[in-house]
């Protein structure tokens, strides 16, 4: 892969990563101010879907005109994929610490390079086993809080339910990509979500104060335009798996807000369980950055 195209990859992924981690920091602020879930989905696409308007008819006009293939595409990954990981992973939040559903979400590089493997026929070394291994043996230590009820195992059920989903998710977006803008399908993308989620929960019934007003704009601009816009343009570079590995501090930055916003912090299990996720995943971006491999 040519390097300035792994740097502007590379670039795409951190921004990317950085808006997702604010995630669900902007969640458990919104249960805290009274929101619930489904008014939270409601809100973040209908906000969303409105950002990326704006966007696309100041500076990119031309991508609002979809073809029905862009829309068939997009009501598979926001109609049907994104809502469902996107409910699952709110519900997470709902029970268990914003770091902990942020650590188990991080448990996707590992599974897309299987998916990767499966769909793309792409090769599966010695290398991609051992920080595989080393992720899932993370995930085992925060499964294991779970299991002597230090956790909510609804919660990480949710959690894990959402990465299974988002891994999922990736592939399929990194194959409709292949023919589709990467503008486009994340506008329609998020505005089946919003439809979806509106058609599923209804309009809420009230409106939102001022704080709540605050968070749905940041769930609806920095968490959904943002983040899924950077993250379409980076898989479009450089491929999910890579896009995934680089990055590799977004769970960091949910467990330092965790701490400094809430106050919340981690026990022996959850400690070494993300030390174990987090190496394993920063062992898979230096290798993909030394062997410039695409994925």
């Amino acid at each position: 892969m040519q390097k300035t195209l792994l740097l502007k990859g590379f670039i795409y992924s951190i921004i990317s990563a950085a808006s997702f981690a604010s995630l669900v920091i902007f969640i458990k602020l919104g249960y805290d101010s009274g929101l619930d879930t489904k008014e939270m989905l409601v809100y973040r696409f209908t906000a969303g879907s409105f950002f990326m308007f704006l966007f696309l008819i100041i500076y990119k006009r031309e991508n609002l005109k979809p073809s029905l293939g862009l829309l068939q595409k997009a009501f598979i990954t926001g109609g049907l994929l994104y809502t469902v990981q996107s409910f699952c992973f709110f519900s997470s939040v709902k029970y268990v610490a914003p770091s902990v559903t942020e650590l188990l979400l991080y448990l996707y590089p590992a599974f897309v390079t299987f998916l990767a493997a499966l769909v793309y026929k792409e090769k599966i070394t010695a290398f991609k086993i051992l920080y595989i291994v080393v992720i899932i043996a993370g995930f085992l230590f925060i499964f294991k809080d779970a299991l002597y009820s230090k956790l909510k195992i609804t919660g990480v059920m949710f959690g894990l339910s959402a990465m299974i989903i988002y891994s999922l998710y990736l592939i399929v977006v990194q194959n409709f990509l292949k023919k589709e803008e990467s503008f486009s399908l994340t506008f329609y993308t998020i505005v089946f979500a919003a439809v979806s989620f509106g058609v599923v929960f209804g309009i809420p019934k009230n409106l939102p104060n001022r704080n709540q007003v605050y968070i749905i704009l940041a769930l609806g601009f920095i968490t959904t335009v943002v983040a899924i816009g950077f993250l379409f343009a980076a898989i479009n570079v450089i491929g999910s798996s890579l896009a995934s590995v680089f990055s590799s501090f977004e769970p960091v930055i949910t467990i330092i807000l965790s701490f400094f916003i809430f106050g919340i912090g981690m026990n022996k299990y959850q400690i070494i369980g993300a030390v174990l996720i987090l190496a394993g995943v920063f062992t898979a971006n230096t290798y993909h950055l030394i062997t410039g491999e695409k994925q």
